[in-house]
């Protein structure tokens, strides 16, 4: 995936992309975050940007709620 450093991503970005490896994968959410962080951020939180970070943060909190509720 190539990713403009130019701005920062979204946290409804984020959350498509952690349903779509979700979807794609068959795993728990916990799972997807890992797999997230490992391959897109490379596990380097500022790998991006703080916001960035924040962000798939959020994306992942909401997510949460939404499975947990």
């Amino acid at each position: 995936m190539v990713v403009n450093h130019g701005g920062s991503l979204t946290q409804n970005y984020f959350k498509s992309y952690i349903k779509l490896i979700l979807n794609a994968n068959e795993c728990s959410l916990k799972e997807a975050k890992e797999i997230v962080f490992n391959h897109f951020f490379e596990r380097k939180e500022s790998r991006f940007g703080e916001e960035t970070y924040k962000n798939f943060l959020f994306a992942y909190k909401e997510l949460e709620n939404d499975i947990y509720d």
